[in-house]
This record gives C-alpha cells, structure tokens and sequence, in this order.
C-alpha cells in the first residue's frame, strides 16, 4: 500500500469547516458543559450528580459542533435520549440476562428513534448506561428518566438554544417541515434548483441509508455547486462580452407619447432614462405605463394605453419611470448577473461606467443566449 493511499486510509477527508468554526465549537462545548455539571450539582445534589451522563458529552459534541444537523436538532436530542432510557430500564427490569438486556436495549433504541424521528446516537449510550449501570441507577428505576435524564437535557438544551444563536452564521433549531407539504426554497438559495421537495424525498429514499444533512442545506448545497458549475463553465465571461453597446435610452422629460412610440418601434420591453450627461437616473417599462391604469374601466390593451396617454398627457417620464435603476458594470461576472436578475425580479439591466453614465444595456435574452450558446459549445 502506497504512501498516500495509507495516510488517506487513515485520515479521511471531512467536512470543510474554517477554523474560527471550530475554535468555536470548541469554546461553546465548554460553556455547556460546564453550565450542564454547575446547575446538576446545584439542583440534583452532588449524590446524584455521578449520573450526569457520559453521552452528554457526546452530544454536546453534535449540539455545539455540527448544530445543522438532523441529528442535532431538539427533539432528535430530547426524544432519543428519553425514548432510549425508556426502553433500557424495561429491558433492564425485563430481561434477567444482562447481555441480551443490553444488545436489546440498544438495538430497539436505534429502531425506535427511527421511527419517532428523533435519531440520536447518544441516545444508545443512555439505553447501555441503564442496564450495565450500578445499583444507584437501578434503584431509580423509571424515575431515572426524569432525573438525571430529562433534567440534563433541558440544561443542555437550554445551553446548546442560547449559544448557537449568539454565533453569527448559526440558526439553531433548524425550520421543521411537515412530510409532504411543499414548501418555498429558502431565501438564501443561490439558484433556482430543478428539482422540487417531494424530488428529493425521492431520491434520499431510494438511497435506502440515512444522509446525516438537513434538507435545507442540502438543497443549499446543490445550488452553490450549480452556481460554481456555471462559474467555471462561463469562465472570465463579463457583461462586456453580451451586452448591447448602442443602447435606447430617454430623457427623464420625455412625453409618454413619445416613450411608448421608441418602444414600439424598436421592439423592446423598457429603456433606461438618462439625464443630460448620459447618467442612468430610473428604467421605464411597459408595466410602469399599466400601472397607471385602471384595468377595471378597460377591456383591451389598446383602451387601457389611450387611458394613459388621454389623463396623463401632460405628464413625463420622470413621473412613472422606476427610480433609482439597477445597475451594473461593464466588468460584471455573467454568474453574478444570473443572481441580480433573479433577485431583483427585473428583465433589463443598464451598464454603466464609473461616472454612471449609460454605456450599454443587458436583457434576460442575452443572458441565456450566452447560457445556450456555452452549452452548446460543451455538446459540440
């Protein structure tokens, strides 16, 4: 066996975590823990606080260091640490034969916490912990999952609520979704996926394991990949390479009558409004003319845009134009164009120099003319 391949044997990639995330993960797991013996002792008494269990730890481990998990999440940490000391101390009152008391309390811990969807590996701990314990354990009997075990978890809980909260870049508990409602994609999703919730239910199913990564950061995770995928297959590209350079544009003075007639002749959906020095000041569409409209009072386009011109003659572009206009640079990556049309919900995008003065103009078409033609580039 090689070198390398022995080391990677040995030391096998992990998840790519900075380091101010793993300081911090450090330093939160020892406030908890601490916080954690300080009120047992205080509110359990020192005779029982032997029984702060060792799986605590173990989940302080998965709370304070991977909180995104599924298996981090409350009642994955509360209910499997409470279902299997449940199941432990039956076994461990049922089942005269220790050993077969402890694989049972295990085996039947890891299935339930499947079942209730509360899987937690600590958990197995707390259900070995009740049939090998000492005596003290075993006198507790069923009153063992009240105290130590309920009363840890709610200290650890507690600890794991306030601290995770209190790290930027942290959101703890995760958003719980209902099996089989459909919900938005978050916010913070890159790009639009191909794929919907019950796609995704799908796919983990036939994958016939557990994926120990929450269905929001895995939907994350694939737009961020999409998004670097088209940023490496587009290249250097910029907004100088697609825009239109000669761009239709308006004064901000201009009369209604005349906008609409420039839009119609060139066959376009808006125009960017200048100012006397070229500098893009809002964009003016043909919603911005709709919006001027009753739609009750009309049945077809044409009234609706002879209601314009006939009540607001007298008005300029200045009063509906949409101000101040989005804009980019010319130097602009086509990835992050992608991202602004999205977002800002708009089909024209205005180029400007460093003085904002208009230089060229991008529209959706361009954009995915630019999309298609590297597409169809990469078939060839």
């Amino acid at each position: 066996m090689q070198t390398n391949t022995l080391f990677s044997f040995l030391f096998p990639v992990q998840s790519s975590v900075t380091h101010r995330e793993k300081i911090v993960s450090g330093l939160g797991g020892v406030l908890a823990i601490f916080l954690t013996t300080l009120v047992a002792k205080d509110f359990l008494g020192a005779a029982t606080l032997p029984f702060l269990l060792a799986s605590m730890g173990a989940s302080t481990v998965l709370l304070l260091g991977a909180p995104h998990s599924p298996l981090s999440q409350p009642w994955s940490f509360a209910g499997g640490h409470l279902v299997s000391a449940a199941i432990g101390i039956t076994c461990a009152v049922e089942i005269p034969n220790v050993y077969l008391a402890a694989g049972l309390a295990v085996g039947l811990s890891i299935s339930a916490m499947y079942y209730l969807r509360c899987l937690h590996p600590p958990g197995g701990a707390t259900a070995l912990l009740t049939v090998i314990g000492d005596q003290k354990i075993h006198a507790l009997g069923y009153h063992f999952i009240f105290m130590p075990v309920l009363t840890n978890v709610a200290i650890l809980l507690t600890a794991a609520l306030v601290i995770n909260n209190l790290i930027p870049g942290r959101r703890y508990p995760l958003a719980l979704h209902l099996p089989g409602k459909r919900h938005a994609v978050p916010a913070k999703a890159p790009v639009k996926l191909g794929f919907d919730t019950e796609d995704l239910h799908r796919a983990l199913r036939e994958m016939d394991g557990y994926i120990d990564v929450a269905e929001e950061d895995l939907t994350r995770i694939y737009g961020l990949a999409t998004l670097h995928a088209h940023q490496r297959g587009l290249g250097s590209l910029t907004l100088s390479s697609v825009m239109t350079r000669e761009a239709v544009a308006v004064e901000a003075g201009a009369r209604l009558e005349q906008v609409w007639d420039l839009l119609r002749r060139h066959g376009i959906r808006g125009v960017p409004v200048i100012d006397g020095e070229r500098r893009v000041i809002g964009m003016v569409a043909i919603a911005d003319f709709l919006k001027q409209v009753n739609w009750r009072m009309c049945e077809t386009l044409a009234q609706r845009l002879k209601l314009v011109f006939k009540r607001q003659s007298k008005l300029s572009v200045h009063a509906i134009m949409t101000a101040p206009a989005i804009t980019a640079t010319a130097d602009t990556p086509l990835t992050q164009v992608f991202l602004i049309f999205k977002e800002k919900g708009i089909n024209h995008l205005p180029v400007i120099d460093e003085d904002r003065r208009l230089i060229g103009i991008v529209t959706r078409l361009d954009l995915l003319s630019a999309l298609y033609g590297d597409l169809g580039e990469a078939a060839g």
